[in-house]
């Protein structure tokens, strides 16, 4: 396999927590020009080659295919390059719980390399949102009163390194419901939480992108009624269709972390392997549907943040954002989330 490993490559904390960049100085691509551009999802949820971004100018951005025009002398070297670049231009989004099982498919060792971890800040952010998981695990081992963690690390830390008989006889009755060896169960809880971190992760973006989509809805309906829109069939056509979608989308993913809410509650005093393994292999099922609809609804909304920073703009401005930028890929994160796995299974 190739390492996607790249000598003096530092990845930015931005890129390395984003949903829907890709840097690719961090993946195998030999052609060094290339190597300093970025692999984007964009607002289109058209996946591009991002040759720069400045604030003020914008984004310069081409499509896959083009890339033998703006890089590269020796064509066969590229000819490699370029099919890595299809390839992960194929994912669903660029976060790396998607990355790595993305890299992996297309032979690209990731097991060692750093660069598709999150920023230490972002899993500090993170952890507070797994505390229905590692409240009732510290309770359980430690006692009611006991202090929580403030990290993973500190986490795994605390059941390597019991500090009383009672919590290593509890830590051996744990590890002999799941079947291994207790000095083995600190890596075993460590890659559950990775899995509970990814869930984290995307519960991240749903709360970003919930609260956006009634203001988006809001801002549509305000020109409504205008002259304009009125007089134009098909920007109120546009308008209906991408207020049915967002509504849609939002509704459906609420009802899927409802979901994840009943589903991923571990009852760690009476764990067994079945229902141990059971909440990790659902979390896993969703995660690459919960990737590509969060990745396209999250740069939907920045960039209509970013476009329209006071929820102004003309009656004309709007329904031209609305038909060119909102609209397209929105029937397919429709179709993506409406065949997301179902939870009747894990009833």
């Amino acid at each position: 396999m190739p390492d996607a490993t790249r000598t003096g490559s530092v990845v930015a904390d931005y890129d390395r927590d984003s949903i829907h960049t890709l840097p690719l100085s961090i993946v195998p691509v030999t052609d060094p020009a290339l190597a300093k551009a970025r692999l984007i999802k964009n607002h289109r949820l058209e996946t591009k080659i991002e040759l720069f971004r400045e604030a003020g100018v914008g984004s310069a951005q081409i499509g896959i295919e083009e890339v033998p025009d703006f890089f590269g002398s020796d064509p066969r070297m590229l000819a490699d390059d370029l099919a890595l670049v299809r390839r992960l231009g194929s994912l669903p989004a660029f976060d790396p719980f998607t990355l790595r099982v993305g890299l992996r498919r297309a032979g690209v060792d990731v097991l060692t390399v750093d660069a598709f971890q999150l920023s230490a800040a972002k899993r500090a952010e993170l952890f507070p949102l797994m505390r229905n998981v590692t409240r009732p695990l510290i309770a359980y081992l430690y006692g009611g009163g006991a202090v929580e963690p403030d990290d993973l690390d500190t986490l795994v830390r605390l059941v390597a390194r019991p500090d009383a008989p009672r919590v290593r006889a509890r830590l051996d009755k744990m590890a002999a419901a799941l079947g291994v060896a207790t000095d083995k169960l600190p890596d075993m809880l460590e890659s559950y939480g990775d899995t509970q971190l990814a869930l984290s992760y995307y519960r991240s973006y749903f709360r970003y992108a919930l609260p956006a989509l009634p203001r988006i809805v809001g801002w549509m309906a305000e020109i409504k009624d205008n002259a304009f829109v009125r007089g134009d069939p098909t920007a109120g056509k546009s308008i209906q269709q991408v207020e049915t979608g967002l509504t849609r989308i939002a509704e459906s993913a609420t009802r899927r972390f409802e979901g994840f809410d009943k589903h991923t509650v571990v009852r760690w005093h009476a764990i067994t392997l079945g229902a141990f393994g059971g909440v990790r292999d659902l979390i896993a099922r969703h995660q690459e549907s919960l990737a590509e609809v969060l990745c396209g609804l999250t740069v939907k909304i920045f960039e209509w943040e970013q476009r329209f920073p006071n929820a102004g703009g003309s009656p004309e401005k709007r329904v031209e954002f609305i038909g060119a930028d909102l609209k397209p890929g929105l029937d397919k994160l429709w179709a993506v989330e409406r065949r997301a796995p179902s939870f009747d299974a894990a009833s």
